[in-house]
């Protein structure tokens, strides 16, 4: 008997998988499994992927104890029915749950009462409370929220260099490095490459890396964006364990805006310290995909036989 987890992701899908002992076993990466970004026919092939990886466990399909999928783009009830229906055609007839992914992130970053706080391309805070009932704030997309996220940094640069042209603000260094990024020279060009077909929410967060060198040129544009992500960010933590009576516990910090924007970790850890002074910051204890796998040993494990 094994248990199994996937996370799927816009670019990567990590499938584990724990033995009837919750130990890690396996451990493998297939394609795109997300409902808002990647072409069905690509989601098909890493589902396809992933059950002939289980497939080659021992004991096959049929040894599985339990399946937790994790992933973005569920709330939408028509893909998820689909992607059920599509594990299921490839002959897995075992338990199944399908999951958001900052529910398997949770699940692995964390021990006990606390929270993920996650900034990529979106943002979003979810955590559980002392009795294990779980709460999220933000996470609701690039359009209407993901304050302090890779988009908004990048729509944020964005901002600078089109109030700085026409003299709402300050010249910025943002603007050259804008347009040596992008290999044009005015803000006409500009605004054709932003509203171009081939631009959307990909593109714009992937404008987020200016900031680094931004920050490093002490440019007061940068260093005020920065600092209004990481405020976005702490406020999203703070919101979360107030509103829920949350004093103590973990706090596990994740995603690319903390890995490589030291200067936005540095003041979210900083706010976050001054306000909930006994909340120990981390980092994820354990991956996504273990974590779903981790659902799926003890919400599917048979309990123990009573003594006696």
């Amino acid at each position: 008997m094994y248990y199994c987890g996937w996370d799927g992701g816009g670019t990567k899908t990590t499938v584990c998988i724990l033995d009837q002992n919750g130990e890690h076993i396996a451990e493998a990466s297939f394609g795109p499994l997300n409902a808002n970004g990647a072409a069905i026919g690509h989601v098909e092939q890493t589902v396809n992927d992933a059950l002939a990886f289980m497939a080659r466990q021992p004991g096959g399909l049929s040894a599985c104890g339990g399946l937790v999928i994790g992933m973005a783009g569920i709330s939408n009830r028509s893909f998820r029915e689909h992607m059920e229906q599509m594990v299921r055609s490839h002959h897995y007839m075992g338990h199944l749950h399908i999951t958001g992914d900052q529910v398997i992130a949770l699940n692995g970053a964390i021990s006990g009462p606390g929270a993920i706080l996650i900034a990529g391309t979106g943002s979003i805070c979810y955590g559980r409370d002392a009795d294990g009932e779980p709460f999220r704030v933000g996470g609701y997309g690039y359009l209407i929220d993901d304050l302090g996220s890779g988009y908004a940094i990048g729509r944020s640069i964005l901002n600078a260099v089109v109030c700085a042209s026409d003299h709402r603000a300050e010249p910025t260094a943002l603007t050259k490095l804008l347009y040596d990024s992008l290999g044009i020279a005015s803000i006409g060009s500009l605004i054709s490459w932003l509203y171009a077909g081939t631009t959307g929410k990909k593109e714009i967060a992937g404008l987020a890396p200016l900031l680094l060198e931004g920050l490093a040129l002490e440019d007061a544009a940068s260093e005020r964006i920065a600092e209004e992500s990481a405020d976005a960010l702490a406020q999203l933590v703070l919101t979360g364990f107030h509103s829920h009576g949350i004093s103590t516990g973990e706090l596990a910090l994740n995603g690319s805006i903390f890995s490589y924007f030291p200067t936005i970790r540095e003041r979210v850890t900083k706010i976050i310290e001054e306000n909930l002074p006994d909340v120990r910051i981390i980092e994820p204890r354990k991956s996504p995909a273990e974590g779903a796998a981790r659902f799926a040993y003890h919400a599917f494990s048979p309990a123990p036989a009573a003594e006696g």
